[in-house]
């Protein structure tokens, strides 16, 4: 079998619930491990104990025989599983330079020739950039794992790191192979490496690519190299081949500047200074290269963009219009740099600074001012301006432009961070932007792009003018103007002495909101989600659920109320907490508007709990409930009490099979003066957010229900185990039982308990209701096989239940009257079985209309099995009962040898009746000797059966 890791295996075994001490036992067996070793290894009490632990084990898999079989069935069972599971492992290979296809295609066809893997490989080479970027990228999603496939001579290439970076950061599984001894990587980052010149390396590969054992995975290298010489080939060729040369002699500078080189003792001499000009000629060369293959698009590092741009100013005189992040890439700003860019400036040059908070916006002020003395400058808030970007972001140009023929780092195209140059005329123009706008990869070098051939010039430039054009109606974009707009700001000067235009009112308006001015969507309403969800999951009690969700609630949504309404028996939706002020500022307690309860569809609260074709309710809101009928009361009651009532939103709480609640918010407030905003609503932002939360009440609340029935069906099975078979205790037993389902933890208003009588007829033997239920107009008489939906229970041994009780099934109740009289929705009746006999029945009724879905039948037919285990064995302890009595009465056998034999054999005749007579019941009770070879039904059997009984 296939060596399985101990965290593969465990995860084959879950579904069992195998414990983490049967998982040892396991993991060792599977090994070849005997038990005497596995007791020895785990130090386990005896070989006995092993053993057991194997037995409970193959238990929980449903492996049934004896001998070593079982072992060998559970290996083929976790083998399927483990096939299952990993299926074809897909594994792309790409490769780089002149001869890694070769060992690509190697790799392929000669190593992952293998049953568990689909390997591939691209006809593209991977230096080629954009042509292989755009059916790689399409690739990358449908693999599992990656290989990168590097030559010798390809190390020293700085797009090495590109395509390692790419791998590494799209794919969890993805490794550097190499066919070479030396590791001489000069890329920026360092990527561990596997050594293809050691097939121990490759076989450790091909050991994680399929989860097979190391071994079984060095039999397959072994195996594949014997047919093929490949490997050897390219270690005898590494060996042979000459150091690489310092100085790459393909670069286009190098080699103009080689005589400048060889002239220059100092070059010649210092191995540190050669070194430092050879890479700052070989970054510049290898920008340089690019061009000249790709053409359209130059790239520099992000530190020369202010000075190059400066000179663009200069020389030509180019308008630029921009957007600076200022505590993002570009943080020059403030600098000697920044104000070079002021000073150059087009006078009809506009920037937009993005700041973050006030703080950052007066640490700015300065070079605010420097720079609006110059050209047009406005400034927002990134809250305002980041939602603006995504909307309209034209990052995937792939789709919206035909951009096939263009550089791979078009796709880093910006979606916040960019400036738009261009001539006078407006004939020529370039597009700027970060290569790492919205990547967090620090260790990378940031790059700034130019472009003169993007399509989408214009497009940016529009994106842009749009949203400037806020600055004219002070909607989240603002100007900043310095009053003597001719005068330029003379630096020597205190700043302290210009008048600036509006300069507080911007300061207000981005950074001191006005109460009725909130953010839509701000990120604090998704940030703890998980955390509130994990909180409420850990409350042991519903009313804590109830309590912390409420808070939450209105502490995020600054909502005036926040409420949760469940179901009751009667089928109304009741008010189970509220919390929240009133118009005066004061918490409302739980006790105003006690009793606040409404059917599913009526007013605004019953609307959110109403099935629809999913079964389920559905999220209700309204930013005018002026527009809404709502009940009449309840509007009253909440106009008053919160000073008017304007918004709000109700969303379902939703089971697994149905939504049994709701939670409501009403009235938007200013947190500040806490009062209800008239002409604020709930955005659609927040109505997501709540429905979100309100899944995360209705989970902690259902599982609180499930433990709750977990505990009921515990502690049912605890008392009827419990009850002794005297008249008392049995009847206490059967209340315990129609009690307990007619509790708070149930939907149901009425439970009827009937058990089969002598004459083989259900008769009522108790029954509960709640406090509600008139018994009034109901007749408890005896039920057979033709009454009604009991009697069809009874025939057909199996349950039934009617949704809705309506005028059509009504008239096959017995007791119509009383049904009417309560009003009840809906009905259920459960068999009790023992020993595949109908014993008793479980009747149910709601008082609305009620599904039984699956959850409630399991649940009551676990109730069933108990109860009727219970009353089986209620009367066969009465049937022991009686045949002891019986034979108690049998004459003494001294009183028989006093007799005369004619009187002796009339006496052993009736002996033998009395005999036989008790036969038939033991029979009866507990199965026919004649009819069966079970032991239980041999004579020895019955005299077993009623020794235990007695005792």
């Amino acid at each position: 079998m296939t060596q399985i890791y101990r965290n593969t295996l465990k995860d084959l075994v879950g579904e069992e619930g195998v414990s983490d001490n049967e998982l040892e036992v396991l993991d060792l067996a599977l090994n070849g491990k005997s038990p005497a070793e596995i007791k020895t290894i785990l130090g386990r009490q005896s070989e006995n104990a092993v053993q057991k632990t194997l037995s409970r084990i193959y238990t929980k898999f449903r492996i049934t025989g004896a001998g070593p079989g079982k072992l060998s069935k559970l290996q083929k069972i976790l083998s399927d599983r483990l096939q299952a599971k990993q299926g074809r492992r897909k594994v792309f290979i790409a490769w780089a330079g002149s001869n890694s296809k070769y060992q690509a295609e190697k790799v392929r066809d000669v190593l992952f020739k293998h049953p568990q893997i689909e390997a591939f490989i691209l006809d593209i080479d991977g230096s080629s950039r954009s042509a292989w970027l755009q059916e790689t990228e399409q690739i990358l999603s449908t693999v599992d794992f990656g290989i990168l496939c590097l030559p010798k001579e390809c190390f020293g290439q700085a797009w090495v790191n590109f395509l390692v970076g790419l791998f590494s950061g799209r794919l969890h599984n993805f490794r550097l192979l190499r066919f070479t001894k030396k590791v001489n990587f000069e890329i920026p980052i360092h990527f561990p490496s596997i050594d293809g010149t050691e097939k121990k390396n490759l076989a450790y590969l091909l050991s994680e690519i399929t989860g097979s054992g190391i071994e079984e995975a060095k039999d397959w290298i072994d195996y594949k190299l014997s047919t093929s010489n490949w490997l050897n080939e390219l270690i005898e060729e590494e060996l042979n081949s000459p150091p690489p040369s310092q100085v790459p002699k393909a670069r286009i500078i190098l080699n103009t500047v080689e005589p400048i080189f060889k002239s220059n003792n100092y070059l010649q001499n210092n191995t540190i200074f050669q070194q430092l000009v050879i890479n700052d000629i070989a970054d510049i060369d290898e920008r340089i290269e690019d061009l000249n293959s790709n053409g359209s698009v130059y790239s520099m590092p992000l530190e020369l963009y202010p000075r190059r741009l400066t000179a663009l100013q200069q020389k030509l005189k180019v308008r630029v219009k921009a957007i600076a992040i200022v505590d993002g890439v570009e943080a020059f700003w403030a600098s000697d740099k920044g104000d070079e860019v002021a000073r150059t400036a087009h006078p009809e040059s506009e920037r937009l600074f993005v700041f973050s908070s006030e703080q950052d916006f007066e640490r700015g002020l300065n070079f605010l001012l420097r720079h609006a003395s110059y050209y047009k400058v406005f400034v927002t808030t990134k809250d305002i301006y980041i939602p603006y970007a995504e909307e309209f972001s034209l990052r995937d140009v792939s789709t919206r432009y035909n951009t096939k023929s263009l550089n791979y780092k078009l796709s880093t195209l910006p979606t916040k961070e960019y400036a738009i140059i261009e001539t006078d005329d407006g004939k020529n123009q370039l597009i700027a932007w970060y290569e790492n706008d919205n990547l967090r990869q620090d260790r990378s070098i940031r790059l700034a792009n130019f472009s003169p051939k993007v399509g989408e010039i214009d497009q940016y430039k529009e994106v842009l003018s749009n949203f400037l054009a806020r600055a004219s109606r002070n909607d989240g974009v603002f100007q900043v103007t310095v009053e003597n707009s001719i005068t330029k700001v003379n630096f020597d000067k205190s700043l302290d002495k210009i008048v600036f235009q509006k300069l507080d009112i911007i300061r207000q308006n981005l950074f001191r909101k006005s109460p009725y001015e909130f953010i839509k969507f701000p990120k604090e309403l998704l940030k703890d989600l998980q955390k509130v969800r994990n909180k409420l999951n850990r409350f042991k009690d519903k009313n804590e659920v109830i309590q912390e969700a409420l808070k939450v609630v209105c502490e995020r949504l600054n909502s005036q109320t926040a409420s949760i309404f469940l179901f009751s028996k009667d089928g109304h939706l009741h008010r189970q907490k509220i919390v929240g002020i009133d118009a005066n500022g004061k918490e409302i307690d739980d006790k105003w508007f006690e009793g606040e309860n409404y059917l599913p569809g009526e007013s605004f609260t019953g609307q959110a709990a109403l099935p629809h074709e999913d079964g389920f309710g559905q999220p209700q809101s309204a930013n005018d409930l002026r527009e809404i009928p709502l009940d009449a009361k309840s509007q009253e009651k909440y106009s008053k009490k919160l000073g008017g009532i304007y918004s709000a939103i109700a969303v379902p709480l939703d089971g697994q099979h149905k939504t049994y609640g709701v939670l409501e918010v009403i009235n938007k407030i200013d947190p500040n003066k806490r009062k209800p905003i008239p002409n604020s609503g709930f955005s659609q932002e927040e109505i997501h957010w709540l429905y979100t939360i309100g899944s995360s009440v209705a989970s902690a609340i259902s599982n609180l229900r499930k433990k709750r029935q977990v505990k009921l069906l515990a502690d049912l099975s605890d008392a009827l185990v419990g009850y002794h078979s005297n008249l008392s205790d049995i009847q206490d037993a059967y209340k315990t039982v129609v009690n307990r389902l007619v509790s708070d933890d149930t939907a149901f208003e009425v439970c009827i308990l009937r058990v089969k009588n002598k004459n083989h007829l259900l008769e009522v033997v108790d029954k509960a209701g709640a406090e509600s239920i008139k018994w009034d107009k109901r007749l408890d008489d005896p039920r057979g096989y033709e009454d009604g939906f009991v009697g069809d229970t009874l025939r057909q041994k199996r349950a039934i239940s009617l949704t809705g009780i309506n005028d059509q099934n009504i008239e096959k109740f017995k007791n119509q009257d009383w049904i009417v009289l309560n009003q009840f929705k809906s009905f259920g009746c459960f068999p009790l079985i023992y020993k595949e006999e109908v014993v008793g029945a479980l009747s149910l009724y709601t008082g609305y209309e009620y599904d039984f879905h699956p959850g409630c039948k399991e649940f009551l037919e676990r109730v069933a099995s108990l109860t009727a285990a219970f009353i089986g064995r209620v009367k066969e302890s009465e049937i022991v009962k009686s045949v002891v009595r019986d034979l108690n009465n049998s004459p003494d056998t001294s009183d028989l040898l006093q007799l005369k034999e004619e009187e002796l054999r009339e006496q052993l005749a009736i002996i033998q009746k009395q005999r036989d007579s008790i036969r038939e019941k033991l029979d009866a009770t507990f199965g026919n000797r004649h009819q069966s070879n079970h032991p239980e039904c041999s004579p020895e059997a019955s005299i077993e059966i009623v020794t235990k009984y007695c005792s």
